[in-house]
């Protein structure tokens, strides 16, 4: 068993933006995912001409493996031949709840077409995201679980519902943040079946959720001089990369090399440095500090560094 002490060090919190629309944002807390399996980020297969992995319209949608309600793990590539609409939930997200009888009705107008409803469960456990599903009746709904955030983060996704609407060739064709209402989500779902670019969506109000993440900085340290740092906004993706955050560390008085492994699961900074000219724990004051300067925008509350003895 590992043992951790837990140092918490206050980090500038950056404000979501308002890039879409208007947003009612409101934060609650997420339930415990434990018994959940985890998901993993792998290789896209390739898609039509022209098409590279991504998360927004006109992108081949980036594949994941997951577990199901039944543990049972599967990829969204191999529900390429038919469309499919993933829709981010939780259980305590009211706006995914009232959402939720709108997609099915949109699964049951288009199964001819072969519509496939991904619910992907951000955060939470196997009997919570069951008895949820089990209490709407919506058994035809295809479940992924995320219990540590991984495919919530590969798409960027900082508030609940969220769908992204999928066509045959692993195509997006539109995207949406916020609750949908019944006229935009069947434009879309005729979107991903027709593949074909979706409309921008209707400027008004959304109700939408704030996705809780805690933002944790794990040190490791692997020698002399040599520290290893754990931590999800190492990440280098379409909306952020800490490419800025590894400069300013290599930059800092009696730092040898800082390498960024942002495909690492979780990403993680190697830092080497001259225990004559700077101490680990300055080492670590200066990561904080970068990371404050260049904060991740999935990455917002208080960061918590929590030095580990042993590999976590």
């Amino acid at each position: 068993m590992r043992n951790r002490w837990l140092l918490r060090i206050a980090a500038a919190a950056a404000l979501l933006s308002g890039l879409f629309a208007l947003f009612y944002l409101v934060v609650v807390p997420g339930g415990g995912a434990g018994d959940a399996p985890v998901a993993i980020r792998v290789d896209t297969p390739p898609g039509p001409s022209g098409t590279s992995a991504g998360i927004h319209p006109g992108d081949l949608a980036r594949d994941f493996e997951a577990g199901n309600l039944d543990a049972l793990r599967f990829r969204l590539s191999e529900l390429r031949g038919r469309p499919v609409v993933i829709n981010f939930w939780a259980t305590w997200c009211t706006s995914c709840l009232a959402e939720m009888p709108t997609l099915e009705e949109q699964r049951r107008a288009h199964e001819a077409d072969g519509l496939t409803i991904l619910a992907v469960n951000v955060g939470e456990g196997l009997a919570d995201a069951r008895a949820f599903i089990d209490s709407l009746g919506l058994f035809d709904f295809a479940i992924a679980m995320d219990p540590d955030l991984t495919i919530t983060d590969l798409y960027a996704v900082q508030g609940l519902p969220h769908s992204v609407f999928i066509d045959s060739g692993g195509v997006i064709q539109a995207e949406y943040r916020g609750q949908l209402d019944g006229d935009t989500m069947a434009d879309y779902v005729l979107a991903a079946i027709e593949a074909s670019p979706g409309a921008p969506p209707p400027v008004r109000p959304r109700f939408i959720t704030t996705v809780p993440r805690d933002h944790v900085l794990d040190v490791i340290e692997e020698g002399v001089g040599e520290l290893r740092l754990v931590s999800r906004s190492f990440r280098c993706d379409d909306d952020y990369c800490a490419e800025a955050v590894a400069a300013a560390v290599a930059a800092g008085a009696g730092v040898t090399n800082a390498q960024l492994r942002s495909g690492a699961t979780p990403p993680e900074l190697s830092v080497t440095f001259e225990p004559a000219a700077i101490t680990s724990e300055q080492v670590v004051a200066v990561v904080v500090a970068a990371l404050a300067a260049n904060p991740d925008p999935l990455y917002t509350r208080e960061i918590e560094v929590r030095y580990v003895v042993g590999s976590p």
